[in-house]
């Protein structure tokens, strides 16, 4: 089985490599944006005749329906919006190539592309922007929030240099370096109201009755805080109304009963203003730290003085 997926892998690579063109791909691109092929055409240019040779041509290269056709348009299948987001996400990266080949040609400095998971910016990105602004003045430098995936990604096709992230448990690609720049806990926290936050030495078991907000899915911190109870003998009962949406947390903990697990890298701004309270765990609950991940062979003077600076404020707290 392994065996007969590799060779249909290696089959579709080599045609996709000898015969998909950037045609193709701004198509696909300007099709997950635009209802039917006659505005899909008009945005990339071309005849609507042409632009349906040119998916007649995907399709036979793929071997596999892109998008479905109905009375109202085109509807992509699961396939389609695949290929659709992986044809912008090239796209993106010709575009940051020749942002940085038009620099370079007019003697200016490359703009730096940073993309970052929330827990990073708010935690090591926030702070440090004076002293970005400081030490980086003239450098057009951009900051995007991405999910882990999505960081590697950029990463390997080139739209962005430097990616702030959660230090990977799984073997990391040998063409990336990672720099730790801030350690990191799963914390337990409500609001001020709630009966636990006056406790101390508190165990985890000890909370297995209340109702949780707390991460859930594919999320590496979904998968401690999973482990962690599972360790304490209990299955986290979920909330009714729950959110790991900054813009919704404190709204969902202030009934009073409500507990959050969440990092301390995304809730210290509220513990330091009194808004959440910290429950006092007897047993911290380590996380991965945050940290700077590159290419291994990268150049860029700017991308080693962004991660220097953010290692120092980092540091100092």
């Amino acid at each position: 089985m392994a065996g007969a997926l590799e060779i249909k892998a290696g089959v579709l690579n080599e045609r996709m490599t000898a015969k998909l063109r950037f045609r193709h791909l701004r198509l696909l691109a300007a099709l997950s944006r635009c209802s039917t092929l006659a505005d899909a055409a008009q945005e990339v240019g071309v005849t609507q005749p042409a632009a349906s040779q040119a998916l007649r041509e995907i399709e036979s290269l793929l071997e596999m329906p892109l998008f479905e056709r109905h009375a109202r348009g085109l509807r992509a299948t699961e396939v389609g919006r695949l290929m659709a987001e992986q044809s912008e996400r090239m796209l993106g990266s010709v575009r940051s190539v020749s942002e940085a080949l038009a620099s370079a040609s007019m003697g200016f400095q490359r703009p730096l592309q940073v993309c970052a998971v929330p827990a990073a910016l708010s935690s090591l990105v926030r702070p440090a922007v004076p002293h970005l602004r400081k030490r980086l003045a003239g450098v057009k430098v951009a900051f995007d929030e991405c999910t882990p995936m999505e960081a590697q990604t950029r990463l390997q096709a080139g739209s962005a240099q430097l990616a702030l992230v959660r230090q990977s448990q799984q073997d990391s690609d040998h063409r990336l370096s990672f720099v730790p720049l801030l350690d990191d806990e799963l914390l337990v926290a409500a609001s001020p109201q709630h009966a636990m936050v006056r406790r101390k030495n508190v165990h985890l078991q000890d909370l297995a009755s209340h109702p949780w907000s707390m991460p859930v899915g594919a999320m590496l911190t979904a998968k401690i805080f999973q482990n962690a109870c599972r360790d304490a003998g209990f299955v986290p009962i979920r909330a009714d109304m729950q959110s790991m949406s900054a813009a919704l947390l404190l709204s969902v903990v202030a009934d009073g009963q409500t507990l959050v697990a969440a990092p301390r890298s995304i809730l210290q701004g509220w513990l330091s203003t009194g808004e959440l309270k910290a429950v006092r765990l007897s047993q911290p609950i380590d996380l991965p730290p945050l940290g700077a991940l590159f290419h291994a062979h990268e150049s860029s003077q700017v991308v080693h003085d962004v991660i220097g600076i953010l290692k120092s404020s980092g540091h100092g707290r």
